[in-house]
């Protein structure tokens, strides 16, 4: 393997495979911050931000021997892995319940208002089921566009395609969203217009 601070991130997690500690340590130098980001944007707490990542990193330690054989993109594979943990975290957080006292009377927030927030709750349903049915590869570069907030050069970079192949990917991705919401959208505005 070569030296750490040159080798590839590929390499350093094929190194991780075999149970090198160094290879993690050198993928948490130079991703920890930009895995960070990530979280911080989904749950808005820094320190729950920086616990998901630092037991991401705990977990590819002891999940090591279970990590894919071919990882290309390590950081999207990095980036996806706390992505997911993150929305795991909101979702089991939201489970709790917690008292807040009493309902505002004129309050237009969602939560006090269970209708609005069902539709919104359905809307995120199926923009959900909609960026599950792109094709693979169009699917990962809207992800790494809209969700993990990465600029198309840096997409382009991580996958080793184009920067005109990720426009592409978003035009075709864009299409296929506005023709598979339009129903749910005029339902909407049919609902509250």
């Amino acid at each position: 393997m070569p030296a750490l601070p040159t080798a590839t991130d590929t390499a350093l997690f094929a190194a991780l495979r075999t149970g090198e500690s160094a290879a993690l340590d050198e993928l948490f130098r130079r991703h920890y911050v930009e895995l960070c980001r990530v979280a911080i944007r989904l749950v808005t707490d820094g320190a729950a931000a920086e616990d998901i990542v630092q037991e991401m990193f705990t977990s590819l330690w002891t999940k090591r021997d279970k990590l894919p054989e071919e990882t290309p993109a390590v950081s999207a594979y990095l980036r996806r892995s706390v992505r997911n943990r993150s929305l795991n975290f909101l979702r089991d957080r939201k489970r709790i319940p917690v008292d807040n006292g009493d309902i505002p009377e004129n309050s237009t927030d969602t939560q006090y208002q269970p209708a609005a927030a069902l539709e919104q709750e359905e809307l995120q349903v199926r923009i959900n089921r909609a960026i599950d049915r792109l094709p693979e590869r169009c699917r990962l570069v809207f992800v790494m566009s809209k969700v993990e907030d990465m600029a198309h050069r840096e997409i382009a970079e991580e996958l080793g395609i184009s920067v005109k192949t990720v426009e592409n990917q978003m035009t075709r991705a864009y299409k296929f969203l506005r023709e598979w919401l339009a129903p749910a959208i005029l339902l909407i505005f049919a609902y509250f217009g």
